[in-house]
């Protein structure tokens, strides 16, 4: 059996791990996660994974380390989690009848066998031109306001709201593109 860690505190990526690996270990990489001056949101998603994977692939070298991040971009801007639940309706009320790009970047290294992979996944949400009324049943359904621009979009009351969600990869919205993952990890199994 592979020794596999995630380089990530999510709950939400462990959850999706666990679906095909049932022993790995989780360690938060604690890194600043600040985009660089004029930073494409694309960029800050390769960066920050491959930066997670890195930082606990040096402490763990016999380890396959999976780092994974993800960035969401509207209008060519950067979104990070709202914190609030006034930030995410400002979101909210933005990406009516728009598109909102989410960029995952994974990253799989391995110091004692010298693999250093990387790879990105995009997933485009085009959003309906939604109601007042389903806006705010969304919102007000969350318990928590740090998602990536404020999305999770396992909520039934999050479906009403999009007109489409395209991706290779069903897991990528959340932020660990599982497909790449199982693709690089089945030449070591």
């Amino acid at each position: 059996m592979t020794k596999l860690i995630l380089a990530s505190s999510s709950i939400y990526r462990q959850q999706i791990l666990r679906k095909y690996y049932s022993e790995f270990k989780c360690i938060s990489p604690d890194i600043d996660e600040t985009p660089c001056l004029n930073e494409k949101p694309i960029n800050l998603a390769e960066r920050l994974s491959s930066t997670k994977a890195e930082k606990i692939a040096m402490k763990f070298t016999d380890h396959f380390v999976i780092g994974s991040d993800q960035v969401a971009s509207f209008d060519e801007q950067i979104l990070g989690k709202p914190g609030s639940y006034d930030n995410a309706l400002n979101n909210f009320k933005m990406f009516r009848g728009k598109s909102v790009f989410f960029y995952a970047g994974v990253s799989l290294r391995n110091e004692s066998l010298g693999i250093n992979r990387n790879g990105l996944e995009t997933t485009e949400i085009r959003f309906k031109d939604y109601s007042d009324e389903d806006m705010n049943n969304y919102l007000d359904s969350l318990d928590t306001f740090n998602t990536t621009a404020g999305v999770k979009s396992e909520s039934d009351l999050f479906k009403p709201l999009v007109d489409e969600i395209i991706s290779n990869d069903e897991y990528a919205i959340i932020g660990l593109p599982i497909n790449w993952i199982l693709d690089q990890l089945a030449e070591f199994d």
